[in-house]
């Protein structure tokens, strides 16, 4: 397996990186959603080179000579530079519509996503059916040209921005959890929902809103149904499957191990440099070859979507990466003591930042279904074990 990058690619790269010198602002940088005007701006200058759709068919606004790496060489440089991402309206939604969505819905949607004319909502959650999605139990009523939804859902993160919601509701009561659930469009300006917020943990000014969201008789039109009905079930693990992969890249943790080595080297105090305690030197030794790993198998499920969805591949980049975020955010901690803890004040490590990456470092690990649901999938379809009822799901690759 050859792990450099190709000529065309490293090419791509450098133009990524020469734009972001050139466009990324104090207003763009800092957070991952396209949720300002700032951040909107930056996004639709990299459509208008015709960025987003570089890896997709001419015939849906993609590129005339496809070139799948690229999204993930620009969602790469833009997380490895703090910026706003592509990853979830390009690399998930964008690539589950090309793979499961009627041709008309393709040429609808797909060009919106490559324009960056409006944002995306993953809304699946409820209060009983987090990380089991196939327990939801929100209801679309089938009334024949349209479904009828009363309900709810919870800890959707970008329904406050959002111009579309890819919402995943219970239309068959009746048949087995995975067997009633079907995939839908829907505008967020759609009579009958609504948002009530809910907030993080985290200091003032970094704090991550999320949302309650309620549908009081809210319609939906059946062409805005994705696929079959009732199998969407298997169109959100495929969607999830790009998320483990596709939405924040590895480069992120690169990023922040990075601080934390780079401020070791330079560390002082009063004469003592932690840089050549032994220690402290096999430590981040030890996180830096874990960390390359991280590296390695986020390229793997990047090569492996060449050619299929990657389910296994992207569930070890998930648990992978999920893990080494919550260890290099505690190794931060505990190399750093009680200043490590501090949001403020002159000793407060990376000005407070390494405290809010240990805030969130739990809510990588259930995001995207989480870093156990991803062993599950690579003990059932890499090797082969059995399932809950003993019996194996898939035979081992």
């Amino acid at each position: 397996m050859d792990f450099d990058w190709s000529p065309e690619e490293i090419a791509f790269r450098d133009e990524v990186r020469a734009f972001i010198a050139s466009e990324m602002t104090p207003e763009v940088a800092g957070s991952i959603f396209i949720d300002t005007p700032a951040r909107i701006e930056f996004v639709t200058k990299m459509a208008e080179r015709g960025w987003l759709g570089m890896g997709f068919p001419e015939k849906y606004g993609g590129s005339p000579n496809p070139f799948p790496l690229a999204q993930f060489i620009l969602n790469a440089e833009l997380d490895r530079a703090g910026g706003p991402i592509i990853g979830k309206n390009v690399g998930t939604i964008a690539s589950t519509i090309y793979n499961v969505a009627s041709e008309e819905m393709k040429l609808d949607f797909l060009p919106k996503i490559f324009r960056n004319e409006g944002q995306w909502a993953i809304t699946y959650s409820e209060p009983n059916a987090g990380t089991d999605l196939g327990s939801m139990q929100c209801r679309a009523v089938d009334k024949g040209d349209h479904f009828e939804v009363t309900g709810m859902k919870h800890y959707i993160t970008s329904a406050h921005f959002c111009r579309w919601h890819w919402m995943a509701l219970r239309t068959d009561p009746d048949a087995p959890k995975h067997k009633g659930i079907s995939i839908f469009i829907v505008d967020h300006d759609t009579p009958g929902l609504s948002l009530s917020p809910m907030n993080t943990l985290g200091r003032e000014g970094t704090t991550h809103r999320t949302n309650q969201v309620f549908f009081d008789k809210m319609i939906i039109p059946r062409e805005r149904l994705v696929g079959e009905q009732n199998k969407g079930f298997y169109y959100m693990m495929q969607a999830l499957d790009y998320e483990r992969f596709a939405i924040l890249s590895f480069a992120s943790r690169v990023r922040r191990f990075n601080k934390i080595v780079n401020f070791y080297k330079a560390a002082d105090y009063g004469g003592e440099k932690p840089a050549e305690d032994p220690v402290t030197r096999r430590a981040l030794a030890r996180m830096a070859a874990r960390v390359e790993v991280g590296t390695m198998l986020e390229r793997l499920a990047i090569c492996a979507a060449q050619e299929e969805v990657p389910d296994v591949e992207a569930a070890m980049n998930k648990a992978w990466g999920a893990s080494i975020g919550d260890e290099f955010a505690q190794l931060g901690l505990d190399l750093m003591g009680p200043f490590g803890g501090l949001w403020g004040g002159e000793h407060s490590a990376f000005d407070g930042k390494l405290a809010d990456e240990y805030l969130m470092a739990g809510h990588a690990r259930v995001a995207a279904g989480g870093v156990d649901t991803s062993k599950s999938i690579i003990a059932r379809r890499l090797l082969g074990l059995p399932n809950a009822l003993g019996k194996p799901e898939l035979p081992a690759r």
